[in-house]
């Protein structure tokens, strides 16, 4: 489809496959043109050292279980700019932070459902609430804030008639609902609201919608307001305050009440924070000044192993507080850190990430860290457990990482696609040569997910023949794919009449999936003599290539063709994400019998986010 031809539903689906960059890089980094990215530009991660007067750039690229630097040129303090010996600009410094281009990309998306449909948006933001997607979260919410439906009173002659829909207020519901799942926005999150919205790229797309009236300061909408009331319900509910410092949200709150010109009612909010007071020169504060509170942020330094393993079992600090409480001179050690696993202070997540730590600890054998471990395996909803293989040797440590990963795909897909037979169409002509490879390591990421039971999959150049996966792991699609060689001419409707024969149930919608570079004819007329009636086509397009074979079928067929970034299988967190996007985006056909519901459908069907009971008034 093309970007114009797009309704809102369509968007929000395009955002949620083409996004794949994170929107914040807490190192520094350098950007490069990129005309195949969404956003115009890639991020790298890069470092840099003082050498003969000059600051020198190098990119971090990993190999294996090491990071390799490779020098990339000098930095222009004056501008920025990366340059390399031939005075050749080759980049962009950046520094840890926003990253802006990805940003304006999401927060335009946004802007341009709401330009189509005003509730649709504010039903998409109520739904992202409570998916794991945090950068959109934030954006959403951002947005949100500063829309223009502000329950405005509406005219009926000189009487008010009506109050219009108040579509801040989910903005706000946003910043104030607490979720037991940990989904709400926390500290760190309700500040990078903030910062989106003070982001020049962002203020500039609010003006040119006519969000606020000044032409020079960034507007915020309500989000001062909404953070208030954020504080005043802590404040008022000291142990909800006590329990941000513990998790080491101390100097963000603090953050937040500066920003927001808060004013507490009693001294007790400094005190919970270690927040001395000093008078302002224009001496409006009144409370709490000149009194000195110390820090209340607890310190174990000087305590030995045994001490510091005492205080794990009876404080039970969450891992990331621990790495900060524990003495340099005692470090995590192998007895610390079967302390913090049996204490229960890392998560699910937490324990995939630390399996390569556990492994060199050599704990990851000892039958309770490994019943815990088993377990969070079970809960994996990420595959950042794939990126952690490199850094493990151990073979037991390797199948725990893989299948975390394996699970989180299914998890993805176990919900969305019942009622949904899918077929896999792989090209492996010899215009694929260089990808090839390339393609069978994104198969080997996500298509294990999918179950077998209505799962095809062929390959095709000019004749096609079906591939058969025996096992639903990583494993068995690697194996499928062995000794496949990219080689002859290219027809897409060969790879669709090699799984003729798989019909789907009459209960079941189709849907099917390309991993190509779209450099043949179309094939409506294949698709259509297989009787396979597909509701929407997926595409992992490998290549830059001129032609659009898929896309243009699609279109004939009147069907929708969603375009999958191939840098999303980069991503741990955005394949699980991406692969349930797609599922969810093939439209409903009239004969599920209501075994699945589109992610279109699920949005509509959200109830628009309320503010809590003591916001309302507040």
């Amino acid at each position: 489809m093309q970007n114009e031809s797009l309704g809102p539903a369509e968007r929000i689906i395009q955002t949620a496959l083409t996004y794949s960059d994170h929107m914040v890089h807490n190192r520094p980094g350098m950007v490069i043109a990129d005309p195949n990215a969404a956003v115009g530009v890639t991020w790298r991660p890069v470092t840099h050292r003082d050498e003969e007067g000059q600051r020198v750039v190098y990119r971090l690229d990993r190999k294996g279980r090491k990071t390799v630097r490779t020098k990339v040129g000098r930095l222009q303090a004056h501008d920025q700019s990366i340059v390399d010996e031939r005075n050749r600009v080759v980049g962009q410094y950046r520094p840890a932070g926003l990253f802006p281009e990805v940003v304006a990309w999401l927060y335009r998306q946004v802007a341009e459902v709401y330009a189509l449909d005003h509730e649709f948006a504010a039903r998409w933001a109520s739904y992202a609430f409570g998916q794991e997607h945090r950068d959109l979260k934030v954006v959403l919410a951002a947005f949100m804030l500063v829309q223009t439906r502000k329950g405005d009173p509406i005219r009926d002659g000189d009487a008010v008639a009506f109050h219009d829909d108040d579509f801040r207020d989910v903005g706000e519901a946003m910043v104030l609902l607490r979720r037991k799942d940990r989904r709400d926005l926390n500290p760190k999150l309700l500040l990078r609201v903030r910062d989106v919205l003070m982001l020049p790229e962002v203020a500039q797309i609010n003006r040119e919608l006519g969000f606020g009236r000044s032409a020079r300061k960034p507007f915020l909408g309500r989000w001062a307001r909404a953070v208030t009331k954020w504080l005043r319900f802590r404040e008022d509910n000291l142990p909800l305050l006590q329990g941000l410092v513990k998790a080491g949200f101390k100097r963000t709150v603090m953050k937040l009440a500066r920003h927001v010109g808060y004013k507490p009612r009693s001294p007790k909010f400094f005190e919970v924070l270690g927040w001395s007071q000093k008078q302002a020169d224009d001496g409006r504060r009144t409370i709490a000044v000149g009194e000195t509170f110390g820090s209340t942020e607890p310190t174990w330094h000087g305590l030995s192993e045994a001490e510091v393993c005492a205080r794990i079992v009876s404080e039970r600090p969450s891992y990331k507080r621990l790495v900060g409480l524990v003495p340099k001179a005692v470090g995590i050690t192998r007895a610390v850190m079967a302390a913090a696993v049996e204490a229960g202070c890392l998560s699910d997540k937490d324990l995939i990430i630390a399996v390569p730590t556990l492994e060199e600890l050599g704990i990851l054998q000892d039958p309770a860290v490994g019943e815990r471990v088993a377990r969070a395996v079970e809960a994996a909803e990420d595959q950042r457990a794939a990126h952690l293989l490199t850094r493990v040797r151990s073979k037991a440590a390797k199948e725990t990482l893989e299948e975390a990963a394996e699970v989180a795909i299914k998890k993805a897909v176990e919900e969305t696609s019942r009622g949904l037979r899918i077929y896999f169409f792989v090209d492996i002509s010899s215009s694929m040569h260089d990808a090839i490879e390339q393609a069978k390591q994104y198969l080997e990421t996500f298509l294990h997910g999918f179950p077998l039971d209505r799962l095809h999959v062929a390959v095709f150049n000019t004749a096609g023949r079906e591939i058969a996966i025996k096992h639903g792991s990583a494993a068995g699609v690697r194996n499928a794919f062995r000794g496949i060689r990219a080689g002859g001419g290219t027809d897409y409707g060969a790879g669709v009449k090699a799984l003729v024969g798989h019909r789907p149930a009459e209960d079941e919608d189709v849907l099917y999936i390309f991993v190509g570079d779209e450099e043949a004819s179309t094939f409506s007329a294949s698709v259509s003599t297989t009787g396979h009636q597909p509701l929407a086509f997926g595409l992992v397009r490998l290549r830059n290539s001129p032609m659009r074979a898929v896309q243009q079928t699609a279109a004939e067929l009147g069907i929708p063709c969603f375009l999958i970034d191939e840098r999303t299988f980069e991503d741990a967190y955005a394949i699980p994400r991406t692969v349930r996007a797609l599922v969810a985006a093939t439209p409903v056909g009239k004969l599920t019998g209501g075994q699945r519901k589109s992610l279109v459908d699920t949005i509509l069907e959200t109830e628009l986010l309320q503010k809590p009971v003591w916001a309302v008034a507040a």
